[in-house]
């Protein structure tokens, strides 16, 4: 027996019909219900607009409106609650708009009795329990895709995109109507990625490195994970990207800051080491000097006290990747900075006649910096890029960009590009690949970066070029 009393709304305009129905109701003996009755459209609609009721019949013919009608409206006022037409005679038409407008039944008035009341009930009531939790269940999952801070996409087996959530915008960096006509393979720069997605079928792919391809450019380093699922025998291929750009930007800085703190101590230490006894050989070299008496033999004095001091300023270029950090911050202005540091470079872009396009924000940029130091950093990119290019045919671009709390400053040349043996090294104290580099001014530029509260990142491809994108802190 089902103790639960249900409320019912019968819209009937007929009385009679009204008083028939309800001791139909009231043979239904193992249930127990509460039954309002309306005569008109109008009343209907005020009832209806409440949700308060767990079952609605509603009677087609009702003056100059229509159940249909009144089913309509019920969808307005998104009733999600079981509806039963009742109609005077069997009409197939009726019966079908009914049902595809939301009821969850029809019966027949003169056909009408207990037995089939009971039955179209129960049915009705237990379609629309599982109805509602498959849109309470598709509610729950849809928030869940919406809000994925991940790239979640639904695609065919061939990778065209059929459905993504609002992550793949910000990710990628492409408008919605941009991204519905793109392909999952074309975003993915892997040269063994073709061949792991045509063994999708066989395979569920988890965490899976790959590097995506954005709308600017640039490179996200992304966790890529997709498996093959079927409905009503269509198989399709749900996956996810998940980013991992400022994880592995937070780890690659931190492995620099330890590094770089080893050095310092190890520079320090052997800068006391070596600056004590270069002392001592100075000091000997002048007395020498006062006493010797033949200027041919001073000349070696003076070679001695020359290179003394060449090894006490080779001292002080080691130590100068550390000093950056005692640094003071003034806000002031990224593009009075950069043009102070294109100036310098100056000479060394006519020598080898560099184009250099300045790409710059419309809006003043403003940040907290040391002009000095942000100036050597921003210089040693610059000559970096300069070197790194061909005569008459190198392209150096400067790029700002407000980009929400923070300003990018984005170098981007046309030059020889760093293999991906070296890309993992470049910031790392001392190491170079030029034959007379010293290895200190990409080290220097990313302890200066990070004094500024900032970071730097390094996308290069042989052959291409290679651009470093600075980004800042608007507010600390």
């Amino acid at each position: 027996m089902n103790t639960r009393i249900i409320k019912v709304l019968l819209v009937d305009d007929d009385e009679d019909d009204y008083f028939l129905t309800r001791e139909y109701f009231q043979d239904l003996v193992n249930w127990k219900f509460e039954i309002v009755w309306c005569s008109t459209f109008k009343d209907a609609e005020q009832h209806i607009s409440s949700n308060k009721y767990d079952l609605y019949l509603f009677d087609y013919l009702l003056g100059e409106k229509t159940g249909i009608d009144l089913i309509e409206l019920a969808c307005q006022f998104e009733c999600e609650e079981p509806i039963i037409l009742l109609t005077g005679k069997g009409d197939t038409k009726i019966a079908v708009e009914a049902l595809r407008l939301g009821a969850a039944d029809y019966l027949i008035k003169s056909e009408l009795d207990a037995e089939k009341l009971e039955r179209s009930i129960r049915y009705a009531l237990e379609r629309t329990s599982v109805l509602k939790a498959l849109k309470h269940s598709e509610r729950r999952y849809r928030r869940v895709f919406e809000e994925s801070k991940d790239f979640l996409f639904i695609c065919d087996l061939e990778g065209n995109v059929i459905d993504f959530n609002a992550s793949a915008s910000v990710l990628t960096g492409y408008q919605e109507e941009t991204l519905k006509l793109m392909n999952i393979r074309e975003m993915i720069e892997d040269p063994q990625f073709d061949m792991l997605w045509k063994n999708i079928s066989n395979q569920t792919i988890h965490d899976y490195e790959v590097r995506l391809l954005t709308r600017d450019g640039d490179k996200k380093y992304c966790l890529f994970s997709a498996s093959v699922e079927t409905d009503d025998d269509h198989p399709y291929i749900q996956g996810r990207f998940h980013d991992m750009t400022a994880r592995r930007q937070s780890e690659r800085e931190r492995l620099f800051s330890e590094k770089m703190a080893v050095t310092d101590r190890l520079v320090r230490m052997l800068a006391h080491e070596v600056r004590n006894p270069l002392t001592n050989v100075n000091l000997s070299a002048e007395q020498l000097e006062m006493e010797l008496v033949d200027e041919d033999q001073k000349f070696y004095t003076q070679i001695i006290k020359r290179n003394c001091g060449r090894i006490n300023d080779l001292i002080s270029q080691l130590l100068q990747p550390s000093s950056s950090a005692d640094i003071e911050l003034v806000n002031s202005s990224v593009h009075a900075v950069l043009d102070h540091a294109i100036s310098s470079a100056l000479d060394r872009v006519q020598l080898k006649r560099i184009q250099i396009e300045n790409l710059y924000a419309e809006e003043h940029l403003a940040l907290p910096l040391d002009p000095v130091s942000l100036e050597m950093a921003f210089l040693n990119l610059i000559t970096n890029a300069i070197e790194a290019m061909e005569e008459d045919k190198g392209i150096l671009r400067i790029t700002t960009k407000s980009q929400g709390d923070a300003i990018q400053v984005i170098f981007t040349d046309n030059g020889s590009g760093i293999n991906e043996e070296h890309m993992e090294k470049i910031f790392e104290p001392y190491f170079t690949n030029k034959n007379n580099g010293m290895g200190i001014g990409l080290a220097t530029t990313m302890s200066i970066i990070h004094a500024h509260h900032g970071r730097i990142d390094v996308q290069s491809k042989m052959g291409a070029g290679t651009t470093f994108t600075l980004t800042f802190p608007t507010v600390s």
